[in-house]
């Protein structure tokens, strides 16, 4: 009965994935060499434009510097081109053509393997903060790879804290977990080490937070303290400030209510007075962890419009973690204060946010395996092309996946009636034009008896509630069969396969029965009428009819022939 939809999805996978081993065959064949192991060589870093007619006089100062170095002269003069571009980068609003610079060098070979390095990091922080989180990964693993080559082994850790960081902002704790737990910084000497110990620790304590496991996250937010004592003061409030905001929710977790309000009570005036933050998310988790906690020990104080605007504007790729936790707040709220108003519009939002976190995460996922780390990577340069070639076609597959995904959902919930949760009055029309006669399919059209009346006496929520209840009974009955719709405002239509009266009578009836039978919450009797019949050149009209037949004769009945055919009921 559903109308079929030609399943395209499947058919661009197999294609992709007979790409993916012709590119296989041709490298293993011809023992392809790259001279540049990077697979970012072969694609272009970032798809952003620059108007340089709007340029404001400081960018347009820098620009034309950069315009006067030939390109040959990239990596000589590297140390000018990052002194004149310093200024842009750091200023958020003005970054564009910077990183723009940093691009175009960074593209153009000319870079000694140390400033590449260099640059590498740069990008993959800018495009972090600026939420490109793909291209930041992009960026990281070719980081990672170069930093390796150069046996840099500060630079290979800060490159595996980059790739936790996004997957713990993200929500693959497990995955950042792992990556964390196989840096070895224990006994390492390395310029900052102490601050590099703090921030591995930091994300444990926070990814083991998020899956409940307070032991483990308490165990290395306590490695902290003694690594603290040799920095700045500045920094040493931002990690105070994170890691008390840390162990409250862990004391929140564990309700220990005394506890997580003594780091709440250390966190927030350092942080209202912090002069320099180190760290992006700082306000974030304050706002998360405060409102967890009044929701669960001083609800009075619990603000829903300020979870609601974090909602409306937060930076989504940088943020699906914190969203989860304030969406997971507000339905608990409404649900608590009997709100189902605005529950309900919630849940609309929820839906989208879903759906953006499943295309986020296909994206990102698929640009990464967590075996990279522990491997040999890329020991030969035919399987280094190829491996990044299937992570290309993976991202691709995936990403073709969430977006056929998402058309299908929004067809499916375009074809949904909000109340009811069946078919609405647009998957009707589709599915009825799509029969002919031929196919001898049978219909029931039936509404409820006196409803205005029922709405003018107990209100219009009462009668939201009829019309509810009515669905979940048709839902007990439909199947690859039976298709049921809400039509009208009161008026529902069932659509049967095949025509086999005796069914379909039963079937009829049994609603009918079963709707007459229901207990409301008020002394009243809910009856349904309805008109049937097998499929003609106008079956619509044809039960139509028949419909109206039975509210003239009485009501609470279903007249499945006509009068001169002598009726049925």
């Amino acid at each position: 009965m559903k109308i079929k939809s030609y399943n395209i999805f499947a058919a661009l996978s197999v294609v992709l994935v007979v790409i993916s081993l012709i590119f296989y065959l041709v490298i293993k064949n011809n023992r392809l060499k790259e001279e540049e192991s990077s697979f970012l060589k072969r694609i272009t870093v970032s798809n952003s434009s620059i108007d340089f007619d709007k340029l404001i006089p400081l960018e347009k100062e820098v620009w034309d510097k950069f315009q006067k170095i030939p390109k040959n002269q990239y990596s000589s003069k590297y140390e000018e081109i990052a002194e004149n571009n310093r200024v842009l980068l750091n200023l958020r609003s003005r970054q564009n053509i910077g990183a723009y610079i940093l691009k175009k060098v960074l593209n153009s070979g000319e870079l000694s393997p140390k400033a590449r390095l260099f640059t590498l990091n740069k990008l993959r922080v800018l495009d972090a903060t600026s939420g490109n989180i793909v291209n930041s990964i992009k960026l990281t693993m070719e980081y990672l790879n170069l930093a390796e080559e150069l046996n840099s082994e500060h630079d290979i850790i800060r490159a595996k804290i980059s790739l936790a960081s996004i997957f713990n902002s993200l929500g693959g704790h497990d995955t950042s977990i792992k990556i964390l737990q196989d840096i070895d910084i224990e006994n390492k000497d390395f310029p900052n080490v102490s601050r590099t110990a703090i921030s591995i620790y930091l994300y444990l304590g926070e990814n083991f937070g998020f899956l409940n496991n307070t032991a483990e996250g308490f165990k290395y937010l306590d490695k902290i303290t003694p690594l603290l004592k040799d920095q700045p003061e500045s920094y040493q409030n931002n990690v105070l400030i994170l890691k008390n905001l840390l162990e409250a929710r862990l004391y929140l977790i564990s309700n220990n209510k005394e506890a997580a309000l003594n780091c709440l009570n250390i966190a927030n005036p350092l942080l209202n007075n912090l002069d320099k933050a180190f760290f992006t998310d700082l306000e974030n988790l304050r706002l998360i962890t405060l409102e967890s906690y009044y929701l669960k020990y001083e609800p009075e104080k619990f603000s829903p419009t300020n979870l609601k605007n974090f909602i409306e504007t937060s930076d989504f790729y940088g943020d699906i973690t914190f969203l989860k936790i304030a969406f997971k707040l507000l339905f608990q709220y409404y649900y608590d204060t009997n709100n189902f108003k605005d529950y309900s519009d919630l849940a609309k939002d929820y839906d989208e946010y879903l759906e953006r976190v499943s295309v986020a995460n296909n994206k990102v996922f698929s640009l990464y395996l967590i075996e990279n780390i522990e491997n040999e990577r890329f020991a030969r340069e035919n399987e280094k092309l190829y491996k990044n070639i299937a992570f290309l076609i993976i991202s691709m597959v995936l990403i073709l996946g969430a977006a056929y995904k998402r058309m299908l959902y929004l067809d499916k919930k375009a074809k949904i009636d909000a109340l009811t949760t069946i078919g609405n009055r647009l998957a009707f029309k589709e599915d009825i034009n799509s029969l002919k006669p031929s196919n001898e399919y049978s219909m029931l059209l039936f509404d409820i008896d006196n409803f205005k009346k029922i709405n003018d006496t107990y209100g219009h929520e009462f009668g939201d509630e009829v019309l509810s209840t009515i669905g979940k009974i048709l839902k007990t009955i439909e199947n690859k069969e039976i298709s049921i719709y809400r039509v009208g405002g009161e008026e529902f239509a069932i659509l049967f396969a095949h025509f086999n009266e005796s069914f379909a009578m039963e079937s009829c009836e049994y609603i009918r029965k079963s709707v007459e039978n229901i207990h409301w919450k008020y002394p009243i009797t809910v009856t349904i009428s309805g008109g049937f019949s097998k499929a003609t050149e106008n079956t619509y009209a044809q039960c139509d009819k028949r419909l109206y037949k039975a509210k003239g004769s009485g009501k609470n009945m279903i007249i499945y022939q006509d009068i001169n055919e002598g009726d049925v009921k």
